[in-house]
C-alpha cells in the first residue's frame, strides 16, 4: 500500500492547539421531501388495502366512507393532501338499508405543519381548509355527505405525527465523536441547546431546523511541521476507512433496489468519489481535504437513497431521515471551518455505519484489496461472456497475453534497438483488447473505428505503451505516486474490488484489457448517451469526452471543452487528443519518441503520410512508413505467421536496389541476397497480419504481380 509521506502536509485536527472559544448558533436543517413524507403518511393514515382507509362502516352496512390514494403537495406554504373518496349513505327503514346514491370524488385538507410545546420534538397536521370535490370539479363546502365525512377525517388527520425524537437523540449520540478538540462539559452544553424550530412546507417538502450553540475555536497561526510516519499510519487508516464505509454504503443500498438506473447511479457517484478521494489525498493544505471529500460525497449519495427509500416499502423513513439529518450535521459543521475543528474519527465513521445496518457481523470499515464478489455481480460484471454493451457494467479483463511474439510482452522492458520489434506488438495487443471489448457492443462501425484509436492512444498518453520499467536493477510495474498501475494507468484505488490487483500488475494483457474495458463503458454510458459527439467537434468528441472520464471520473464527460477546466487538465486533455489525432493519422509507432528514440532512427517504424492518389482513396493500407531498405535481419524480429509481399527476384543488388528507388509506394522494402545464389537478389515488401490485409495493399504494385507469402517462408 502506497503511504503519500513525500505528497500529504496535511494536519491531523488533533494536533491543533486551543487559543480561545466563542458561542456561535448554527441551524441543521431537518428534511422531509414529499416523497419521504408520502411514505410517513400513508404508513400511518392509510394502511388498508391500495393505500386506503376506512373511515365508516356501520354494522348496518348501510353507510360507508373509504378514502385511498393519497397525493401530497405544496400551496402557498401549505401542505395540501388531496385524497379519493367514495362514500355510500342510508338510512335503515324496516329493517332494511335505503341507500342514497353512492358519491365518488376526491376531499382536499389544507393544512399547516406545527410544534406543539408539550411535544417539542413531534410535528403535528393541523387542518386550515377543507372541502369536497365532484369529478366535475365541483367544490363542496356542506351538505350532508360533507358534514358526515368532517366526523371521521378531521380526527384521522389529527392523528398524524412526525416523531423525531429518534433523529434527535442519534445526532446528539453522533456529534461527541466528531468533536475531539471540546472537553466534555463543552460537548454537554452544545448537546443541551439542541432544539427543533422553524419548520415550513417548501416545495419540495418540509422543513425543520435544529439550533444549537457551538463553541469555535481560533486556529493556531504557528507553522505545522508534516506528519510523522506513526501520524501518516494513522492518517491512511481514517482515508481508508472514509472509502470503505462509503462502498459499504453503495453496496447496501444497491442491494436494496431492483432498478438498473439507480444502480449505476451509486456506482457514478463511487466512482467519482474514489476518483475525487485521489485529488484529495494530493491536496497540499493545512486544512483537511479528504475530510471536505468525504463530506461531500456523502452529500451526493442522501438523494439517490431516498430515492431507493421510496421505492422499497421495507425501509423505514425515520431512519433515512435520521441518516440525512447527520450528513446535514456534518456538512453544516464542516463549512465553519478549522475554527470549529471538526474531526472524522473511526469511531464517527462506525457509528454513521450503524445507522445503515447495525449486524455485528459486518465490518463496514474494512478496507479489502481483493476482489470484491458483491461488487462485481451488483454491477453486472460477467466475467465468463466478458460482456459491454450501454445496458451494463463489465469491466471483466482477460488473463493472458494476446500478442503472439518470439519473446513475451510480460516482463519485456524493451531497449532502445529493441522497440521496432516492440512496438508493433503492443500494438497488436491494444487493438485486440479493443476488438475483444467490443465484442458484444452496440456501437456504430465509425463509432467502433473511434474507440480503437482511442484505446491506442490512452496507453501512449499514459504510459507510453510500457507496462514495465527498471527500477533498482530489477523489473517493476511502472506505477504513479497515486496507484496508477501498468500500461492503461489503471489506479488501483479507485478500482479497489473491481479488478485483481497483482494481475494489473504484472499481466500486461490484462491491465489492457481492462483499461479497454473501462473505455468502453466510460464511452457508451456517458459520451455517447450524453451526446458529445452533437457538440463542436463531432464524432472525436467521443475520444475527448472518454478520456476526461478516464482520467478524471464520470463527473467529468465535458471537461475537455468546458471553459472553467484548469490549464493543467486541459493541457492534459490536448496532450491526449493530439496523440489521438496521430494515431488516427496512422502515427501511432512515433510512440517510439517518449521512449527515447530520436525521429531520425525512427525510420524503420514511424508511418508518414504519402502523397495523394486516385488509388490510395480505394486501397488501403495497412502498413505505412518512409521508404526503408532493410537486410534479412528485419525479417527475423517479424512474427513468422505475419505476412509480405515478395515483390521480385533480381540478378543484382544494384538492379534491386533500383527497382525499389523506382517505386512510388512508401514503406518497408527487404532487400536481401538469396543463400547459395550468388547472384540472385530478393525483394520484398511490408508487413500485414492478416492475408486480407496483404491482399488489399498488393493492388498498390499495379506493374508487378506480388506473391503473398508468410515472413516464416523466407
Amino acid at each position: 500500500m502506497i503511504l503519500f509521506t513525500h505528497r500529504i502536509t496535511i494536519v491531523l485536527v488533533l494536533l491543533l492547539p486551543l487559543q480561545h472559544l466563542r458561542a456561535e448558533t448554527i441551524t441543521v436543517p431537518i428534511k422531509i421531501d414529499f416523497p419521504l413524507l408520502q411514505q410517513l403518511v400513508e404508513s400511518q393514515l392509510f394502511t388498508g388495502k391500495s393505500n386506503s382507509t376506512e373511515l365508516l362502516h356501520d354494522s348496518t352496512g348501510c353507510n360507508e366512507i373509504i378514502l385511498s390514494e393519497p397525493k401530497l403537495r405544496e400551496f402557498n406554504n401549505h401542505l395540501i393532501i388531496n385524497s379519493h373518496l367514495n362514500a355510500k349513505l342510508g338510512v335503515k327503514l324496516s329493517g332494511e338499508c335505503v341507500s342514497l346514491p353512492s358519491w365518488d370524488g376526491h376531499i382536499q385538507i389544507t393544512s399547516d405543519l406545527v410544534i406543539k410545546e408539550d411535544s417539542p420534538r413531534k410535528i403535528y397536521l393541523q387542518i386550515v381548509d377543507s372541502h369536497l370535490i365532484t369529478l366535475k370539479n365541483e367544490h363542496l363546502t356542506s351538505g350532508t355527505l360533507w358534514n358526515q365525512a368532517r366526523k371521521f377525517i378531521y380526527p384521522l388527520m389529527n392523528q398524524f405525527h412526525i416523531d423525531l425524537t429518534p433523529s434527535i437523540n442519534e445526532l446528539k449520540s453522533l456529534l461527541p465523536f466528531f468533536l475531539s478538540k471540546h472537553s466534555q462539559s463543552q460537548i454537554n452544553e452544545m448537546l443541551s441547546s439542541l432544539q427543533l424550530t422553524h419548520i415550513q412546507t417548501t416545495a419540495e417538502g418540509i422543513q425543520s431546523d435544529i439550533s444549537l450553540e457551538i463553541e469555535t475555536i481560533s486556529q493556531s497561526e504557528k507553522p505545522e511541521h508534516p506528519l510523522t510516519e506513526q501520524e501518516q499510519e494513522q492518517w491512511q487508516k481514517e482515508w481508508q476507512s472514509m472509502d470503505a464505509l462509503l462502498t459499504y454504503t453503495v453496496k447496501h443500498y444497491a442491494k436494496e433496489t431492483e432498478l438498473q438506473e439507480l444502480r449505476l447511479t451509486l456506482f457514478d457517484i463511487l466512482m467519482d468519489a474514489r476518483y475525487q478521494l485521489q485529488n484529495a489525498l494530493q491536496e497540499n493544505h493545512s486544512d483537511d481535504p479528504v475530510r471536505h471529500w468525504f463530506i461531500n460525497s456523502w452529500s451526493q449519495l442522501i438523494p439517490v437513497l431516498e430515492q431507493i427509500s421510496v421505492e422499497n416499502s421495507k425501509h423505514a423513513p425515520l431512519a433515512l431521515i435520521t441518516l440525512i439529518t447527520a450528513a446535514d450535521a456534518l456538512q453544516v459543521l464542516d463549512k465553519l471551518g478549522p475554527t470549529f475543528g471538526l474531526d472524522i474519527s473511526i469511531d464517527g465513521l462506525r457509528r454513521l455505519a450503524r445507522m445503515i445496518n447495525n449486524s455485528p457481523k459486518i465490518d463496514p470499515l474494512q478496507y479489502n484489496e481483493n476482489l470484491d464478489s458483491e461488487l462485481l455481480q451488483l454491477f453486472q460484471f460477467n466475467p465468463a461472456n466478458n460482456i459491454s454493451n450501454q445496458s451494463s457494467l463489465n469491466l471483466w479483463p482477460i488473463n493472458s497475453a494476446i500478442a503472439a511474439t518470439n519473446k513475451p510482452l510480460n516482463t519485456w522492458v524493451p531497449t532502445l534497438k529493441e522497440l521496432d520489434d516492440y512496438l508493433p506488438k503492443v500494438k497488436d495487443l491494444l487493438l485486440s483488447s479493443a476488438n475483444q471489448s467490443l465484442t458484444k457492443s452496440t456501437l456504430t462501425p465509425q463509432q467502433k473505428d473511434v474507440f480503437k484509436k482511442m484505446v491506442m492512444a490512452t496507453a501512449w498518453q499514459e504510459s507510453c505503451w510500457r507496462q514495465y520499467i527498471i527500477k533498482q536493477k530489477k523489473i517493476a510495474p511502472i506505477s504513479s505516486s497515486t496507484g496508477d498501475t501498468g500500461i492503461m494507468q489503471i489506479n488501483e484505488n479507485v478500482w479497489r474490488g473491481f479488478v485483481n490487483r497483482q494481475k494489473l500488475r504484472w499481466d500486461i494483457a490484462y491491465n489492457a484489457q481492462t483499461g479497454s474495458n473501462i473505455l468502453l463503458n466510460y464511452m457508451t454510458r456517458y459520451a455517447i448517451k450524453k451526446a458529445e459527439d452533437k457538440q463542436q467537434g463531432g464524432i472525436e468528441n467521443l475520444a475527448r469526452s472518454t478520456y476526461s472520464i478516464y482520467n478524471g471520473g464520470p463527473s467529468q464527460f465535458s471537461r475537455y471543452r468546458h471553459k472553467k477546466t484548469t490549464k493543467t487538465l486541459k493541457k492534459v486533455d490536448n496532450e491526449f487528443y493530439d496523440k489521438y489525432l496521430k494515431v488516427k493519422q496512422g502515427d501511432e509507432l512515433t510512440v517510439a519518441q517518449c521512449l527515447g528514440q530520436s525521429k531520425k532512427s525512427m525510420a524503420s517504424i514511424k508511418p508518414k503520410k504519402k502523397a495523394a492518389s486516385p488509388l490510395k482513396k480505394t486501397v488501403h493500407q495497412t502498413y505505412k512508413a518512409t521508404l526503408v531498405i532493410h537486410n534479412k535481419d528485419w525479417i527475423k524480429k517479424q512474427n513468422k505467421d505475419y505476412f509480405a509481399l515478395q515483390l521480385g527476384v533480381f540478378s543484382s543488388h544494384q538492379a534491386a536496389n533500383t527497382f525499389i528507388n523506382q517505386q512510388k509506394v512508401t514503406g518497408n522494402y527487404v532487400l536481401y541476397q538469396l543463400q547459395n545464389k550468388k547472384n540472385l537478389y530478393r525483394v520484398i515488401y511490408g508487413y500485414y497480419s492478416t492475408y486480407k490485409k496483404a491482399k488489399k495493399e498488393s493492388l498498390l504494385f499495379t506493374k508487378t504481380k506480388p506473391w503473398i507469402r508468410q515472413f516464416k517462408e523466407f
